[in-house]
């Protein structure tokens, strides 16, 4: 689970996010990207998660689906943080360039092996890097 003061909570931040058009998407996820103001202190993004009804008509599929995806992102983002192999991969993200980003899932996860979950998250996130990112190298 993440930590409270990562969550994305407020429908106007999700506005906010969204109104920004800066997407980039996968197979089965979209992910919309705010990027952070110099002004703003530094640090992880907040992260929200969205799945339409057409999407999961079930509240509980949903749920899980969302589920699925935190959790994928909470352990890359933590594999990050603790400098192993997987951050030596993914050093160019720097996810501390967005002050919020937004998960939207269109396709169906639930069918997905947790690799492939895994996959589509990482794609996203090194999508949104080359198409958004800054021009910086974080250090």
């Amino acid at each position: 689970m993440l930590p409270s003061g990562e969550r994305l909570r407020k429908a106007g931040l999700f506005q906010r996010v969204y109104s920004a058009r800066k997407s980039v998407s996968s197979e089965q996820l979209s992910l919309y990207v705010l990027a952070r103001q110099a002004r703003s202190a530094p640090g992880l993004p907040l992260a929200g998660f969205v799945v339409s009804k057409k999407v999961h008509a079930r509240a509980s599929d949903r749920n899980l689906t969302k589920r699925r995806v935190r959790e994928a992102y909470r352990l890359l983002r933590l594999s990050m943080a603790e400098g192993g192999e997987a951050a030596l991969a993914f050093q160019q993200l720097n996810l501390e360039q967005w002050y919020a980003i937004v998960w939207v899932i269109q396709g169906n996860l639930l069918d997905k092996t947790w690799a492939e979950v895994n996959q589509n998250v990482v794609n996203c996130l090194v999508k949104a890097n080359q198409k958004h990112g800054s021009k910086r190298v974080s250090k």
